[in-house]
């Protein structure tokens, strides 16, 4: 019988932006709605400081140092994560206006961030604090499994952002979801720039 699957048309920026909006907002829903049926307020570490606003730059430091090496590595399996997303989210990206990677960097940043350490981690540790940790950043490095190497790169970077909550002497969210958008708009940047050269290369 003859073939008539036609190929599936590439995504428009629009449905891009939507559907990381959903995906992304969607862990703020189950944040809050886990949160609510186990009497754990995501938020209830949040708070505004410029204190840990800047900490949660700072720290964006040594994750944005790794990054780099990772790109000037000659490592097959890191070559496989930065093949992975500029084939993947290049071109979507190369579409993207600089205030659309800002939004989904700051999505990233605040849904992820407000499931794993707001929500996740507080239930977690309410059970055994060693426990939460592992818990929490083995689900961290499975969320993000392109590849198994990505998977354990995000879990220790999992780890490193959990460890950021305990920087000030009150806990607080801001400062690994600062980080984490922050890094996550550098990262997006850097994966258009290699795009980018490579579709001229």
């Amino acid at each position: 019988m003859p073939d008539n699957s036609q190929p599936s048309e590439p995504l428009t920026l629009s449905q891009f932006l939507t559907g990381a909006g959903l995906f992304e907002g969607g862990m703020l829903l189950v944040a809050f709605a886990l949160g609510f049926l186990m009497d754990v307020h995501p938020t209830a570490e949040l708070h505004w400081s410029w204190k840990s606003f800047g900490t949660g730059v700072l720290a964006t430091g040594p994750m944005l140092l790794i990054l780099v090496a990772s790109f000037l590595s000659r490592s097959n399996g890191l070559n496989q994560i930065r093949v992975f997303l500029r084939d993947l989210i290049g071109p979507m990206l190369d579409q993207c206006r600089l205030i659309d990677i800002v939004f989904l960097s700051l999505m990233a940043g605040i849904c992820e961030e407000v499931l794993f350490r707001g929500f996740l981690f507080q239930w977690a540790r309410s059970i055994n604090p060693t426990f939460a940790i592992m818990f929490v950043n083995i689900l961290f490095g499975l969320a993000h499994a392109i590849t198994p190497l990505y998977a354990w790169l995000a879990g220790l970077t999992g780890l490193y952002l959990t460890a950021l909550m305990s920087l000030e002497s009150t806990p607080n969210l801001l400062i690994p979801i600062t980080a984490h958008s922050v890094y996550d708009l550098v990262a997006f940047l850097v994966v258009l720039w290699d795009y980018r050269r490579h579709r001229k290369a």
